[in-house]
């Protein structure tokens, strides 16, 4: 059971707010399941023909109509199932309605630095006279206490052997009934939320230590190891240096403006994140930060335990979430996008029984890098792509090199090369051909990308790029041996070991 902090020690505090986190990730993943509904006609005909579809059989209630495809009948279980999750979501609801708040607000206070940063986070959680979080938690638990019976019944049962008594019936019309109002009550409370998450996290301060969590070809990424925050569920990618504040907050504004397109107009699921930075007198260092997945999700991690049709599962679902991107670009509006579509940027959606391939939410998670054009202007500014590349390659990178590179992630045909040729670095070449006609026949289908890619094209382009990477990170360590052997300074960054291709 969940309760509500009853002193002010941090951790305590700090553990909540990250169990309220936990609590809008089922939320949203809720909602996720409404929305389909919303777009399935089969669904919608639950509240069209209610009275017509349930038939009666000594007292009992059934559903009488041909079943759902199997589809349907997943999002039904996503809208009326899954019980220990919304019971997961009273319990905390309950600990927010109960929660002490001038032990909240105290928290905050030692905290957060800004005044009106306190203010404004207060506000979004006890408001009075707007929403706020504490009213979405009392109005959901008022009906939750009603329809948690009903999704008990519908986990053990399922649709076609569900047979309810007439007052079950009456709260099952009820909740197709006030089906507009619960979304809607869901979707405001996520924003709330959200908008919290997106400030405390960003502004909370405490003394702490990062422990690296992994390597990317060129940054390297952490989570907190010591001191109350390491509860949270972030992690936090390092930047190259930043030379100025204007900088740094033009980064700031494109990191989160390309998340924003990205949900929003194309329909990828990509994490909650948010940027910190530090001044060190002559640059600033900057962290990308988002929220972290299950690592058990990551798809090249999954790609090498997989069978030939697994992995067509998953790849027909990677191919469905570019065929958005390149349906976006293709309108010919203002604004292009690029996508870095290796297997290692996207996690799969798991439960206990292993990942859910088919319809697990698909998230991408390579945003701090944010590629997208606007009436043909980069935004990001692509040179801190190359600063933490050696200093006597950088002028090189720049002329002959950077913009060929930038330019294959805007390119549908390019981006499918890279994510198939990263079947060699994940040790699964036999996959290759086989991947290789799903795309062609995909790209045929929705007239993406010109002619078939064969597989020589796949080689000769993994062969290239991993020679170009071990490369680049040979003259990185000649770099970090010049800078620290012969000059005597610092070496700035934190360099991988060798990557296995």
């Amino acid at each position: 059971m969940i309760k509500a902090p009853d002193d002010s020690r941090h951790g305590d505090l700090l553990r909540f707010v990250s169990e309220i986190d936990e609590a809008y990730r089922l939320k949203a993943k809720r909602l996720r399941f409404m929305a389909a509904a919303s777009q399935m006609r089969e669904v919608a005909e639950l509240k069209r023909r209610f009275d017509c579809l349930w038939r009666s059989d000594n007292g009992r209630y059934f559903y009488s109509e041909p079943q759902p495809t199997d589809r349907g009948l997943a999002v039904l279980t996503g809208i009326f199932g899954y019980h220990e999750e919304i019971e997961r979501i009273q319990q905390i609801n309950s600990a927010i309605i109960t929660l002490d708040k001038g032990l909240f607000l105290r928290f905050l206070q030692e905290s957060v630095a800004s005044e009106a940063a306190v203010r404004h986070l207060y506000g979004i959680f006890f408001a009075t006279g707007s929403l706020s979080i504490e009213q979405m938690a009392m109005l959901e638990n008022r009906y939750l206490e009603r329809y948690i019976p009903i999704f008990r019944l519908f986990d053990r049962m399922g649709l076609r052997e569900l047979r309810v008594r007439e007052e079950e019936m009456v709260t099952i019309r009820e909740i197709v009934d006030n089906y507009g109002d619960i979304t809607d009550t869901l979707a405001d409370d996520l924003r709330l939320h959200r908008a919290f998450a997106r400030d405390f996290w960003r502004l909370y301060r405490e003394p702490a230590q990062l422990s690296i969590i992994g390597y990317g070809e060129i940054s390297t990424v952490m989570q907190i190891s010591s001191g109350v925050k390491a509860a949270t569920p972030w992690i936090w990618k390092k930047m190259p240096p930043f030379p100025s504040l204007q900088e740094v907050l033009e980064y700031v504004r494109v990191y989160g403006e390309y998340r924003s397109i990205l949900v929003q107009e194309i329909g990828l699921t990509v994490p909650e994140q948010g940027v910190s930075y530090f001044n060190h007198g002559s640059f600033f260092t900057v962290y990308a930060g988002q929220e972290r997945q299950n690592p058990a999700g990551l798809c090249h991690r999954l790609i090498r335990g997989m069978d030939g049709q697994e992995a067509a599962k998953l790849f027909r679902r990677l191919l469905a979430e570019i065929r958005k991107v390149h349906a976006y670009n293709r309108r010919g509006g203002r604004i292009l996008v690029g996508l870095d579509c290796q297997l290692s940027n996207w996690v799969i959606e798991s439960d206990r029984h292993g990942p859910l391939i088919e319809r697990g939410t698909l998230t991408y998670i390579d945003t701090s890098s944010p590629l997208y054009r606007i009436e043909g202007r980069e935004q990001l500014n692509t040179e801190l792509l190359i600063k933490n590349a050696p200093s006597f390659l950088r002028a090189i990178i720049k002329v002959f090199f950077l913009k060929d590179v930038v330019d294959r992630y805007y390119d549908t045909r390019s981006v499918i090369i890279d994510l198939i040729a990263t079947l060699h670095k994940e040790q699964r070449p036999d996959l290759i051909d086989g991947l290789l006609a799903e795309a062609n026949d995909s790209m045929a289908a929705q007239g993406m990308g010109g002619k078939p890619i064969t597989r020589k094209e796949i080689d000769a382009y993994y062969s290239q790029d991993a020679f170009i990477w071990r490369f680049f990170q040979f003259s990185r360590r000649v770099d970090r041996f010049i800078i620290e052997s012969i000059l005597r300074r610092r070496y700035a960054y934190r360099l991988p070991g060798r990557v296995a291709r």
